[in-house]
């Protein structure tokens, strides 16, 4: 029964229309079977939702900040802003990514059967408002912050989550015989890399981050070299902002926006390959998705040069 489990999984891990809760289920059964507490918890944590502790990076977005305003007797709503806009002493207390702890049902019933766009909030950016109000003229007020995401991009934290799961069952059976289970360190490993980019073997605790940050002896580093191409990103990253009045819908074309500003971002700052990597995906899902021919080629062509600087193109 468990090798019939196993093999199961390795076709259906493929199977495009299988659903990713039911995956995840059978990775539960996996997990179990091996002794893999790891990857029982990270199947546990995308079937339940994220309650408490850090989440994966690839639940992690960097959205467009929005405000709604009023100046006198003008109502002002939906106003994309950058986090400068926002007086210097309050933008720390801005957050820079907006963590998605739901679980993997809902995000896909948000991208399927949601709204286009979204508004999220948290416990801060009210008080950040308030305080921002204070700093303007009289008859002034800043009256909400909020991100928007689109439907895109919660279908894009289900797509990482596929994606992380095919390549951890191409790790763990890498080798495996047909009619055998991997072994728990090989479960362990391939959870460890595909979620924290470490080979070191130590306990994964999703919930309260508990040894999920360090290098080891048994870790590896990839060396980036973005000497030989950076002209040519630069190059590409421009064609890309300028093809984006090509995208009718304004929040498609701030999606898309924001998701170049996080490649370049990643690519000029010495940033982890596991990131790089996740950025060029992002960057080249958003853009296909929008319907302009040069921004789709500009960003297929950009991110694989960068996955080819850091070895992994």
């Amino acid at each position: 029964m468990t090798e019939n489990l196993l093999h199961s999984l390795r076709e259906r891990v493929l199977d495009e229309s299988a659903p990713v809760a039911g995956l995840l289920r059978a990775c539960l059964m996996l997990g179990a079977e091996t002794g893999s507490v790891d990857l029982r918890r990270w199947a546990s944590k995308e079937l339940r939702g994220y309650d408490d502790g850090d989440v994966p990076a690839y639940r992690k977005l960097a959205l467009p900040l929005f405000a709604d305003s009023v100046s006198g007797n003008v109502v002002t709503t939906g106003q994309l802003i950058s986090i400068l806009h926002v007086p210097e002493k309050y933008r720390d207390r801005v957050p820079s990514e907006v963590v998605f702890r739901q679980s993997v049902e809902e995000l896909e019933a948000m991208a399927t059967n949601g709204p286009d766009t979204q508004k999220f909030t948290s416990d801060v950016l009210p008080a950040v408002a308030a305080a921002w109000s204070t700093e303007i003229g009289a008859f002034q007020e800043i009256t909400s912050l909020y991100w928007k995401v689109g439907r895109t991009s919660i279908a894009g934290i289900v797509g990482m989550v596929r994606t992380t799961l095919v390549e951890m069952v191409a790790d763990m059976t890498k080798g495996v015989p047909m009619n055998e289970l991997p072994s728990k360190n090989q479960v362990d490993s391939a959870v460890q890399v595909n979620l924290y980019g470490s080979q070191d073997q130590y306990t994964t605790n999703v919930g309260t981050n508990s040894g999920v940050i360090g290098q080891g002896a048994g870790s590896q580093q990839t060396q980036m070299n973005y000497g030989a191409v950076s002209a040519q990103l630069a190059e590409l990253i421009a064609q890309m902002r300028s093809a984006l009045d090509e995208v009718p819908d304004s929040d498609d074309r701030a999606d898309v926006e924001q998701a170049i500003d996080d490649f370049e971002d990643v690519v000029t700052s010495n940033a982890e390959p596991e990131k790089v990597q996740r950025r060029a995906r992002a960057l080249q899902r958003v853009a296909s998705e929008v319907g302009s021919a040069v921004l789709s080629a500009a960003a297929t062509e950009g991110a694989q040069l960068a996955l080819q600087a850091i070895g992994l193109g």
